[in-house]
């Protein structure tokens, strides 16, 4: 239901019989299996799940959107099972949700059972790991429906639900341009926005207010203080030196006491310390990252490169790494050192130390839990994105596949075999 629709007393009365029949925790609404070899045809190439890095925390974010949905759906249990089937692919690791609720009416609107379904198909796994759940143009009904089933979730869960009136309050929690939005929630944004504007100059005469409804969506995260360097949001300078921040944070990692802790680089750190970390490398100030948690590290490196301007394996090499599972093990082990002599000499040095020491992660995996697959999961999607299209979740399994032939074959970054160090052609070998 929209904004402005009057809420229907005989649906929420439906509901309330719902939660309170006892379906909820009983029998008769047993949750759906799923399997990851269904063929969900149509429904996978409708966009309505889409996966990005758009999380400034480094965790990735899921998007769902209701006006995506096919109309006139009958069989609401396969559109479950292939939603569960997308967030399963996530899941094991911490993940946020975005879900765009503009689009929502009769056309393809489901039964309270089975909403009352879905909450008891997402078992603890896809509870657990979730951070983050923001709703993006919520009804004044879909408040209500929550607000009925307070009392039924856990007061953890319950505060992991943010709602965003508008685009702009989206904005202050992941980066727009990394998320797929449909057009048609861009245009109720849009709208609404105008009508917050005619509703201030109606009120208060204020005819020039509504400047700052219009301003553009990319420029909430710029850096407007004096002083600013922009070491995080940057680029990275022409020269053959690793930047300070991947130094230094290396560094740090590398030390015995933080290299063996477990889930480096999937655990979240504190989100203050990170935003003392990034304020200290724009400003210039001294710091000490000795003094933070290795993960607050770790995920103030993702940060730095999920945050490029150019994104560290470059745009150009995206359509290759997007496609990486399609190649042969032959033609994977050529098309990586093209795409690594390819690389300006800044971003194949920062690759280069980047690689090697998750190589060195990965040799201590048996006390950080971290094998190449995982760390490939949590570091992937910040590595490389497209200039022009949204990240699908088929591409970021060919990209953190790509990452984990990185991870998995130092030879690659060893003095003779790269033209960036030696000029001749490479030819070690590698591990598919």
């Amino acid at each position: 239901m929209e904004h402005g629709r009057s809420v229907s007393t005989a649906s929420l009365g439906s509901l309330t019989d719902v939660l309170t029949s006892g379906v909820l925790n009983g029998p008769d609404l047993p949750p759906i299996e799923f399997s990851q070899k269904e063929d969900f045809g149509s429904l996978a190439q409708c966009n309505m799940i889409g996966s990005c890095n758009a999380d400034p925390s480094g965790r990735m974010c899921i998007s769902i959107a209701t006006c995506r949905v096919p109309i006139n759906t009958t069989d609401w249990d396969r559109l479950l099972r292939f939603g569960l089937v997308q967030l399963d692919k996530i899941c094991d690791n911490d993940y946020s949700l975005v879900y765009f609720h503009h689009g929502y009416d009769k056309l393809n609107k489901p039964s309270w059972k089975w909403l009352v379904t879905c909450y008891r198909s997402f078992d603890r796994k896809f509870k657990k790991n979730i951070k983050a759940f923001y709703i993006v143009h919520p009804s004044t009904k879909l408040k209500m429906v929550f607000r009925f089933m307070k009392p039924l979730v856990s007061i953890r869960a319950s505060s992991k639900i943010v709602y965003c009136q508008r685009l702009s309050d989206l904005a202050q929690h992941v980066m727009l341009d990394r998320l797929d939005i449909p057009s048609e929630v861009k245009v109720h944004d849009k709208n609404l926005r105008a009508r917050s504007v005619d509703n201030m100059t109606n009120t208060t005469g204020l005819a020039n207010c509504g400047g700052k409804f219009d301003q553009g969506l990319s420029d909430i995260h710029a850096f407007s203080q004096p002083g600013y360097m922009r070491v995080f949001g940057g680029t990275l300078l022409d020269t053959d030196e690793v930047p300070q921040v991947i130094s230094d944070c290396i560094d740090l990692l590398s030390l015995d006491k933080n290299i063996t802790e477990e889930g480096l680089f999937r655990r979240c750190g504190n989100a203050t310390e990170l935003k003392a970390i990034k304020e200290c490398y724009n400003t210039g100030q001294s710091i000490d990252l000795d003094n933070y948690c290795p993960h607050t590290i770790a995920a103030a490196l993702k940060t730095y490169l999920r945050e490029l301007s150019i994104p560290l394996l470059t745009f150009e090499a995206y359509p290759t790494i997007s496609s990486w599972n399609e190649f042969t093990a032959e033609t994977q082990l050529l098309l990586s050192k093209k795409l690594l002599e390819s690389i300006p000499p800044v971003h194949y040095c920062c690759v280069r130390a980047l690689m090697l020491f998750l190589n060195k992660v990965v040799s201590s995996s048996s006390q950080n839990l971290m094998t190449s697959q995982n760390l490939s999961i949590v570091i992937g999607p910040n590595l490389t994105w497209s200039r022009h299209t949204i990240t699908t979740l088929a591409d970021i399994n060919n990209i953190n596949s790509f990452t984990q032939y990185l991870i998995d074959n130092p030879v690659l970054f060893e003095r003779e075999t790269n033209n960036h160090v030696s000029g001749g052609a490479p030819t070690a070998s590698v591990t598919s």
